[in-house]
């Protein structure tokens, strides 16, 4: 009698568990260099074909989603953990098969308007990626975009730096309008427009700090986990870290010149708004020393008492109103006289 006939490792099943994957927004299936895409619908169907490494992208606010991590066998409890909580804190883990942590993504909304802070929670080892997100971000929707179109990805950890490629691009491209935005304002500044004010920097200054501020973040990050000596040496994102230390370093620095650029046109444009502010007062100042006296012989004047001289002379207005001009032609001079006119 014929016993089973045994299956070949290589032909079992990498992960059944993916087979119990809903909630999921896009996935991939590589296998030789090529990506086959699927949805929540088609991942169970595919999930027993051959391939060498799988990328599930799952949206957080799909309680169906978070129930699959929590039930995920190969997902470590401290990627679990992290995945689950409303964590906001850039950080990156390095294990000896993979790595997880949260890295830095720009949010978009149904408009593609929104330029706020994202997050992107990922997790990986040699046969999985999962990646995961409150809200829709740009990066991930790009390289989707790039792998539909026939992009090429050999591994989950090289999938991660890419990411991070395309999120350190959309920032470049951010800082090139913004630059272009920031250069505007200052020709206006310089050209001493009154309609420029401090204002119309205040959005901008914004978004150049949380970029800067993004960036320190992950450099602190890599840093970090790349102090760990053990699972830095056998991690496969290791190798990719030194080329995303410097693309963070170079994004921090651009976004910290164009902030110091902004905060010093800040300063101008508060110190034009002060001149102007000044020779304001300055004129409202002169106007009232002339017309003091003058308003005070126009109120003795009109003071209902006896005795107002010139009250019965028929030109005792016209004299009046003469003392009232001499009074502000001595004015005039006292305050030539001090310099306080030029």
């Amino acid at each position: 009698m014929t016993g089973p006939v045994p299956i070949d490792e290589e032909d079992r099943p990498r992960i059944s568990s993916l087979e119990r994957c809903a909630g999921l927004m896009f996935g991939f299936l590589s296998h030789a260099g090529r990506a086959i895409p699927v949805s929540d619908e088609t991942l169970a169907d595919h999930a027993k074909d051959r391939h060498d490494w799988v990328w599930l992208h799952l949206a957080l606010a799909d309680h169906r989603a978070r129930r699959f991590l929590e039930h995920f066998p190969e997902l470590p409890p401290q990627a679990r953990e992290l995945m689950l909580l409303p964590e906001d804190r850039i950080q990156l883990h390095l294990t000896p098969r993979g790595a997880y942590g949260l890295l830095p993504d720009i949010e978009r909304d149904f408009a593609d308007h929104s330029l706020g802070a994202g997050r992107l929670i990922f997790w990986f080892d040699s046969g999985h990626l999962i990646t995961a997100r409150h809200h829709p971000v740009r990066a991930v929707d790009l390289l989707r975009d790039a792998i539909d179109q026939g992009e090429a990805l050999a591994s989950p950890a090289e999938t991660v730096a890419r990411l991070q490629e395309v999120f350190t691009g959309l920032v470049e491209q951010r800082l090139a309008v913004l630059g272009g935005d920031l250069g505007k304002i200052e020709d206006e500044v310089l050209a001493d427009r009154d309609h420029i004010g401090r204002e119309v920097l205040g959005p901008l200054r914004r978004e150049l700090s949380r970029y800067s501020r993004e960036f320190s973040a992950l450099r602190g990050a890599i840093y970090r986990a790349t102090a760990i000596r053990g699972a830095a040496l056998t991690s496969p994102l290791a190798e990719h870290l030194p080329a995303l230390q410097q693309q963070a370093e170079d994004v921090e620095r651009d976004a910290g010149t164009l902030q110091e650029r902004a905060r010093l046109l800040y300063e101008e444009i508060g110190s034009r708004v002060a001149d102007r502010s000044n020779r304001s007062l300055s004129a409202l100042t002169v106007i009232s020393t002339l017309l003091l006296p003058p308003t005070f012989v126009a109120g003795a004047f009109g003071m209902n008492v006896g005795g107002i001289p010139w009250a019965q002379n028929p030109q005792g207005f016209w004299a009046a109103l003469g003392l009232c001009a001499l009074l502000v032609f001595v004015g005039y001079i006292v305050l030539r006289r001090f310099r306080i006119l030029p």
